[in-house]
């Protein structure tokens, strides 16, 4: 099992924004030496199109503030289905459940190594709430 302090800061980031935001079943996947696009996915079932915002607008405004490069995001109201690029070492990947299943990303690159990651492994001190400038849906 992967420890938290052996992951790059964009992994360790991410995954506690997600469990802060309440995402649902949580998967590292390693791609290193399978896809030469990025070294991790980062995938998470989001229960609604409200709460994937949020965690799209908090990963947007905690990489920035933390000086955490990126590459942008793709995301279309509807889809069901959400990217938030960092670019080499990682793309988070959010999914409503139905969708998640549909697309399957941890069949698809099941020759990465996959782990369901633990919420206790992430927590993060609580961070100051700014305005809303930083949102980007």
């Amino acid at each position: 099992m992967t420890t938290r302090n052996d992951l790059p800061e964009s992994i360790q980031l991410g995954a506690s924004i997600l469990f802060e935001l309440r995402a649902q079943d949580v998967q590292l996947i390693d791609l290193r030496g399978i896809k030469d696009v990025t070294d991790y996915f980062l995938i998470a079932t989001c229960e609604s199109e409200a709460q994937m915002q949020a965690i799209l607008n908090e990963l947007h405004k905690e990489f920035k503030a933390n000086k955490v490069p990126t590459l942008g995001v793709e995301y279309k109201e509807g889809v069901r289905w959400a990217v938030f690029d960092a670019g080499m070492d990682l793309m988070v990947h959010l999914f409503e459940e139905e969708k998640r299943a549909e697309i399957s990303l941890d069949r698809l690159y099941a020759d990465g190594k996959i782990e369901e990651l633990n919420e206790e492994d992430f927590v993060r001190e609580a961070t100051k709430k700014s305005g809303d400038d930083n949102e980007l849906v």
